[in-house]
């Protein structure tokens, strides 16, 4: 038997519906999570009701793959909580839950699916991650532009407006992301954010386990997941398990008095660097306010002590990794969540899904602050919940001090000398530009040739690269998230341009998308560059240099951070070189013999990229 969740969502309607006492009745509206599966790590489920009249509730169970443990009565009447067991001989299909109380009983048939065990597939070091900003990738459906109840509508002009990109959009351009090189594709979050106004982003959930109507379906986004697969890419879904959005319908009515950190009248902001987390000296009070502060006035701080919210949190996420057979996530804003809560739903996850992959947001531009989120790093005791990825802002400080202020590249070097701090410093999600900071032309101020230095040297140094959608065709942006985020041209009705073909990009985005193409397919098909031990060299004269070694296969890369030409010595690779008959340019087919060649010229401005032969 199939069940899908149009089907569930369905027949939970028409049921859940049904109240059979007249006189102020128990009724009950949804229950989440909308489902279950069988053969999960773990059996138990805990059920939240909603409804009405609910003080006193019972449960009860007409079916024997499914049993009541128990049942949690909250001061609410509108909610309650109910653990439940998924037996080894529940079937495939729905299983009936009576939930009554002096007022009468309401029947419930509760689904159970047959867990399917699709392959997720985690993401390392091999992998290109795309990230997109969904409303400003590509519309593929005008017709859910604007949605009937929801406020925030189709505003094309204004940077915060909601352009209309969509899961169909996402969709419809994956050959082209397929042909671009990339690997994964992570998109800001798409589940239901019904918010007054710059909802576009993402971040300020109003439903859990709702995709926003006006970016498609749950089903759409299965669909999405199940076309990305077909093509090779992976998909990473950009989680928060911080905050929600001020218009939430928790918000109206709070499932308990602690349901939050703080209360809409009375909470602290986000004011501290998150230094304070890791640090040995600073006041417990002001760790507090980084953990119990909201990041916002508009996203409510979730109480994650709140075990109700943790176990919500929780299965959610595991609802949605098992939902849609996704590979990985992005974990927004994690050194703000309670951390003992984070480290239950990091080991739930991986209990579950042991090739999976989580990466946390941590930003932090300091190797010594950061290190300790990550797992294994011998800095990790000073926190309670570290993961296998965390984002390298201290890489993109370094990068952006380079490239951005004309800084030495030695910050580049100091920066990667600190790699011992870390766990699996190959396991950093590294960038140049995300959707938060301003795009690397910004940086470069227009000089696309340190633009694309950048970039070569992302492409190829240790770590998982992500760059940002247009990053491809030279997308400049501006300082504001609004402009940031732009709208990729061609990607959306009546555009005047369309840069997702050739004939679409001027001569210069072309150029400038040719080399940012050979350098994502060279990271794929370079082995020694995805995966091989880095070793580098202190600069010389603004000339930084460093191997990439696998195995027999070894591959240079020789940066020049001046703008005039200069002449690299080969003495000082002697060691790894040795033997070696040429070195082939990668990017250029040119060959140098390695038995008369004492040094190589590098361009100014430039990285040569140099297949040890």
């Amino acid at each position: 038997m199939t069940i899908t969740v149009r089907h569930i969502v369905v027949a939970a309607t028409l049921t859940l519906s049904s109240a059979v006492t007249p006189a102020q009745p128990m009724t009950v509206t949804r229950i989440d999570p909308p489902n279950w599966w069988t053969g999960m790590a773990s059996s138990q489920v805990q059920l939240m009701v909603y409804g009405s009249n609910l003080t006193g509730i019972n449960a009860r169970s007409e079916s024997p793959g499914l049993r009541v443990k128990r049942v949690y009565r909250t001061p609410d009447p509108s909610y309650a909580f109910i653990d439940i067991d998924i037996t080894p001989a529940a079937f495939e299909g729905f299983h009936r839950l009576n939930l009554f109380n002096s007022s009468g009983s309401v029947p419930v048939n509760y689904p159970v699916l047959r867990r399917k065990r699709p392959a997720h597939r985690g993401f390392d070091s091999g992998d290109v991650v795309y990230l997109i900003t969904p409303d400003r990738f590509a519309n593929g459906d005008t017709t859910n532009d604007s949605v009937e109840g929801m406020p925030d509508r189709k505003d094309r002009p204004s940077p915060l407006g909601r352009h209309g990109g969509d899961i169909r959009g996402m969709i419809n351009r994956l050959d082209y992301l397929a042909d671009l090189g990339v690997t994964a594709l992570w998109s800001n979050p798409l589940i239901e954010n019904n918010m007054p106004w710059a909802s576009y982003h993402g971040y300020a959930a109003t439903d859990l386990y709702r995709i926003d109507p006006r970016f498609g379906t749950n089903e759409l986004y299965q669909e999405f997941v199940r076309q990305a697969h077909r093509r090779g890419l992976k998909v990473i879904m950009d989680h928060v398990s911080n905050h929600i959005g001020i218009a939430h319908p928790w918000m109206d009515d709070l499932p308990s008095a602690d349901w939050l950190n703080g209360s809409v009248a009375d909470h602290q902001r986000v004011i501290n660097s998150k230094i304070e987390l890791t640090d040995i000296h600073s006041d417990s009070s002001v760790r507090a306010s980084t953990v119990l502060g909201w990041f916002s006035d508009t996203m409510p701080d979730l109480n994650q002590r709140n075990s109700f919210v943790a176990r919500y949190l929780i299965q959610n996420t595991l609802w949605w990794i098992e939902s849609t057979g996704i590979d990985g996530i992005r974990e927004d804003t994690f050194p703000y969540a309670d951390p003992r809560y984070l480290a239950d739903w990091a080991r739930a996850i991986f209990t579950e899904y042991p090739d999976f992959n989580v990466v946390g947001e941590v930003w932090i531009g300091e190797a010594a602050y950061l290190a300790p989120y990550q797992n294994g790093s011998p800095l990790g005791r000073s926190v309670r919940a570290s993961l296998p990825s965390v984002t390298d802002f201290a890489l993109y400080d370094a990068m952006t001090q380079v490239f951005g202020n004309k800084g030495s590249i030695h910050l580049l070097y100091d920066c990667l000398a600190k790699d011992h701090l870390y766990g699996d410093p190959y396991a950093l999600l590294t960038f140049v530009d995300n959707h938060d900071v301003r795009r690397i032309l910004q940086v470069t101020q227009g000089d696309t040739k340190r633009a694309l230095l950048a970039l070569k040297i992302l492409l190829t140094t240790r770590g998982i690269p992500q760059i940002l959608y247009g990053t491809e065709i030279g997308m400049v942006g501006g300082k504001d998230h609004g402009v940031i985020r732009g709208d990729f041209p061609g990607g959306f009705p009546g555009d005047s341009t369309d840069a997702f073909t050739p004939e679409g990009r001027s001569t210069a985005q072309n150029a400038y998308f040719g080399v940012v193409r050979q350098l994502i397919h060279l990271h794929r098909e370079r082995r020694s560059v995805a995966f091989g031990r880095l070793m580098h060299y202190p600069p010389a004269n603004e000339v930084y240099a460093y191997i990439r070694i696998l195995d027999n296969e070894k591959t240079l890369i020789i940066v020049n951070n001046r703008e005039e030409s200069q002449r690299a010595g080969l003495a000082q690779f002697r060691d790894q070189l040795g033997g070696a008959k040429s070195l082939r340019n990668l990017l250029t087919g040119a060959v140098i013999d390695l038995s008369t060649a004492l040094e190589v010229p590098i361009e100014g401005n430039d990285a040569a990229i140099f297949a040890v032969m």
